[in-house]
């Protein structure tokens, strides 16, 4: 068939712009998987290896490495080394490293006065000798830039992070660099702003991807049983349908957004930590024991995933290395809670698992 030759151009133009666009876009993947760096060193629990997950699991995503006001980078946890880091380097996924400062005022006062590209700098040489012992990083995923409602406001917070950012991007090109957000910070601050705070349409053209981060969303009790973070409720505060409409205000692209879900129980108490209890434990133990717990069920992991289809990208399960690999539940399959987020994500419904949903 004859095509005229700018009609045939205008053709080939458009799919090398696509392509170009296309590659151009970084991130987890549709469905990445987070490991802790607590469950051996804190729960003293046998380690799940990269080579038992999801093979569906697009990327592996480390929680968490700071940097402190030394410029010295170490993990998060007391006690810990990052043994679990490099394991997760020498598999055939690509890494991706939760990374930063402990509270928005760490950040501003390495930023501030004047000293942004300066300290920004110093950081960089850091960095370099971090990813040089630690080889094989595609991105990494900054962390603590959420703001308390104690804390001050930080003069041009977003000119100064910009400046940081953009100097990463120059030490690092091929680096990919994402920013987690929390969800519920999002909407508090888009609903009932108590200051300034990041202006996304000057940091996304630096920020390749954003892990908005169900964590903290709702409080564990009686309202939440089946799931702390919900689409819609009734004189609720921090429910899905909310988040939706509060992205559309921060102007953050749907093509660069992931979701983070939590895949494991929550506690409705700070002394039931999360060594005790997980979902294969939920399962084991007798309903006496599990029944503060609030977890969700087979569905609400399938509308999850189905959120984040039609609101993002991708989401991120955390935490991978915390899930039922034996089955304890006899679910359709292991990783149940993974699966069922990834169902939802590509329009299948899970089957129903009887001993998880109806634990309590």
């Amino acid at each position: 068939m004859y095509f005229p030759q700018p009609l045939l151009l205008i053709c080939v133009l458009l799919i090398l712009a696509e392509r170009i666009h296309s590659q151009s876009l970084k991130g987890p993947g549709i469905s990445s998987c987070s490991y802790s760096n607590f469950r051996d060193s804190v729960c003293e629990w046998p380690p799940i290896q990269v080579s038992e997950i999801p093979a569906e699991c697009t990327s592996l995503n480390y929680l968490v490495a700071l940097i402190d006001e030394n410029y010295f980078i170490g993990p998060s946890t007391s006690g810990s080394d990052y043994a679990i880091l490099d394991t997760l380097l020498a598999s055939d996924k690509d890494v991706y490293l939760y990374y930063g400062r402990e509270t928005t005022t760490d950040w501003a006062n390495v930023l501030g006065n004047g000293r942004a590209e300066a300290n920004a700098l110093k950081e960089m040489n850091s960095l370099e000798v971090f990813f040089e012992a630690h080889k094989g990083i595609d991105g990494i995923i900054l962390v603590g830039i959420t703001y308390e409602p104690s804390d001050p406001e930080f003069a041009n917070f977003t000119e100064n992070f910009k400046i940081y950012l953009d100097v990463l991007k120059k030490k690092f090109p091929n680096l990919a660099i994402g920013l987690d957000l929390f969800a519920s910070f999002l909407i508090d601050q888009y609903n009932d702003p108590k200051r300034v705070w990041l202006d996304f349409k000057v940091l996304d053209v630096s920020i390749d991807f954003y892990a908005v981060t169900m964590e903290e969303f709702n409080p564990c009790n009686a309202d939440f049983k089946t799931g702390t973070v919900i689409k819609c409720g009734k004189n609720i505060i921090h429910t899905l349908d909310i988040l939706a409409d509060v992205l559309q205000k921060t102007n953050i692209p749907k093509a660069k957004t992931y979701f983070k879900f939590k895949t494991n129980p929550e506690s409705p108490d700070d002394r039931l930590i999360l060594c005790g209890m997980n979902n294969e434990k939920l399962c084991e133990l007798p309903s006496t024991v599990t029944c503060d717990w609030c977890s969700d069920t087979i569905a609400s992991y399938n509308e999850k995933g189905k959120f984040s289809k039609e609101y993002g990208a991708g989401f991120i399960a955390r935490y991978i290395d915390f899930e039922d690999k034996n089955n304890t539940c006899k679910c359709e399959k292991p990783f149940f809670a993974f699966y069922a987020l990834l169902d939802g994500f590509n329009g299948i419904t899970s089957k129903p698992c009887e001993l998880f949903d109806n634990r309590n």
